[in-house]
């Protein structure tokens, strides 16, 4: 059953005092967030009910739109707990179990669930995801469940205009409808929040050695075939290491530290769409690879190819590499292998990477406007802090030149990578990605969807962020070896409760961070997101050693 408007009216009144409290309602809060954000959905687990055949979980209802599909609240198959709810399909439907719950406007949030299925089917994959956790009514969707999987986790981002939302746990949707059996449980929506130490951002590296795919190519249907050498992937590989582990941190001013995994697709790329005359692999191209636990995806392929029959060969690709505005999903780039690996400079992944993550932060409503476009002329911006224009040169590794167009640490992909550009016409407002919009975090591991940071956790964190910056080039071993043995210090007080002990060590933490800055050993931003990471763990020392909540400290 759905909440009444009264229940919905005075959880809202709740949700806002406890918001305000907190600070998730601005952009970036005083205090630090040492508990996780309460879970609006009530009843998440379906514990809650007397159960009986036919019953229903406490809050929750069923429909469906065929009206074929069959909704169980089932006590044999669970995630946690002794209960699920699961819905039977054995004819296309959409079908969702239901519930109205309050949420804040005017903020993102994340709405997450665990799914188990049996053959699960669609009859389009592009115009159903099968087996979701949905909002019902929205057209967003979280990524999809096809066929039979073990318990796995999936979850999605948005905004609502409205105060409240019906969490639907679902079978179908509605452009397409599905048949199978899904189970569902250990749900929970949280407003997403921006919080210090900054997420890491993971990256995935999507990389297709083959092309083999049958396909229209001078208006002949021919099966063409491609594969990039071993040395083109190895070079594929390093590149994007590298622009990952040095070139992001740098171009963000230390404001992200990402991290990157590599995988090799399981089948050659044998699905591509049409584009301006070539070809590209959009996203249900690659539907059976794409990872849900990623940020950004970054898909590598080869556009190379022969006709198999005849032996002509053709490069039936479409640019360098191409991005697609996806809102708060997983952002989407595709690079032609040849300018992924060999050719070394790495302005492709800088620009296109760059196309993802404007937009990302545009549709999370988190980055001044208006919005940064990298398709930009010369003179069209300059450097908020300083009012110079930039030098409208590609450079190339071998030969950098300051301020120009993709230097690691200045010029205009930089400034837009760290907020600090300006439209020449109104020099002095910065826009661009700027640290309170990197600490939104990505659409996977944003703090929204991440466990709280306690007082230890902030602490590993910021080890983390020591080592990134390390790898990064932007901090030297000697000066981490220095930071490291603070945090190593204040870990350790922290896990033996000498509470006062351990802000002892992150005051000597800051005071080398500011030392390292003052003598040109540490960038003035980077060391700042350090210490506003030591302040944040600080603030959370006392409620997590004495089992107090967050809440009751502030």
């Amino acid at each position: 059953m759905c909440a009444s408007s009264s229940r919905v009216r005075a959880m809202l009144r709740n949700l806002a005092l406890a918001l305000s409290l907190s600070g998730l309602s601005g952009a970036m809060h005083a205090a630090p967030l040492c508990d996780a954000p309460a879970n609006l959905i009530p009843n998440a687990g379906f514990e809650e009910g007397v159960w009986a055949l036919g019953a229903r979980p406490t809050g929750w209802s069923f429909d469906s739109y065929a009206k074929t599909a069959l909704g169980t609240w089932d006590n044999t198959v669970s995630r946690s707990g002794l209960y699920s709810v699961r819905i039977d399909a054995s004819n296309p439907d959409d079908a969702y179990w239901m519930q109205a719950v309050p949420v804040p406007t005017g903020t993102p949030v994340y709405i997450e669930g665990w799914i188990r299925s049996e053959d699960v089917r669609v009859a389009d994959p592009l115009g159903s995801p099968g087996a979701t956790i949905s909002a019902l009514g929205r057209w967003d969707q979280t990524a999809p469940t096809y066929g039979t999987t073990p318990w796995h986790k999936l979850g999605m981002s948005f905004f609502t205009d409205s105060g409240s939302l019906v969490a639907a746990p679902r079978l179908g949707f509605w452009s397409g409808l599905a048949t199978g059996r899904a189970w569902y449980d250990d749900l929970r929506l949280v407003p997403r929040v921006a919080d210090t130490p900054h997420p890491r951002w993971r990256i995935l590296l999507l990389i297709y050695d083959q092309t083999d795919a049958i396909l229209v190519v001078d208006g002949v249907q021919r099966h063409v075939v491609g594969a990039s050498s071993p040395y083109e992937l190895d070079q594929t590989a390093e590149q994007a290491r590298l622009f990952v582990e040095r070139d992001i941190p740098a171009l963000s001013s230390g404001n992200v530290m990402p991290a990157l995994t590599i995988r090799h697709a399981r089948t050659p790329m044998n699905s591509l769409s049409p584009i301006g005359g070539g070809y590209w692999p959009a996203p249900g191209d690659t539907l059976s690879e794409l990872d849900p636990g990623f940020d950004s995806v970054i898909v590598v392929w080869d556009p190379r190819v022969k006709d198999v029959d005849t032996g002509a060969e053709y490069w039936i690709g479409y640019g360098a590499g191409l991005s697609l505005a996806r809102g708060l999903g997983q952002t989407y780039v595709t690079m032609s292998v040849e300018y992924a690996g060999v050719n070394g400079n790495r302005n492709v992944y800088k620009h296109e990477w760059g196309h993802s993550i404007l937009s990302y932060h545009e549709a999370l409503q988190v980055t001044p406007q208006p919005t940064v476009t990298n398709h930009a002329v010369e003179s069209q911006y300059v450097n908020c802090k300083t009012g110079d224009s930039y030098v409208w040169v590609d450079e190339t590794n071998d030969n950098p030149i300051p301020n120009s167009i993709y230097n690691n640490n200045t010029g205009f992909t930089h400034d837009y990578y760290s907020g600090t550009v300006a439209l020449a016409q109104d020099p002095t407002r910065c826009i661009g990605i700027g640290a309170q919009a990197w600490a939104w975090g990505g659409s996977a591991t944003h703090p929204g969807s991440e466990p709280a940071f306690t007082a230890v956790e902030r602490v590993q964190a910021l080890m983390a962020q020591i080592d990134a910056l390390q790898l990064a080039l932007m901090l030297d071993t000697s000066s981490a070896a220095t930071l490291r043995d603070d945090l190593l210090r204040a870990q350790r007080r922290l896990k033996a409760s000498h509470e006062r002990l351990a802000g002892t060590s992150l005051k000597v933490f800051v005071s080398h961070v500011d030392a390292l800055a003052r003598g040109g050993a540490l960038l003035p931003q980077a060391a700042e997101l350090l210490k506003v990471g030591a302040d944040a763990a600080s603030g959370c020392i006392g409620p997590v050693l004495s089992g107090r909540a967050a809440g009751q400290r502030r």
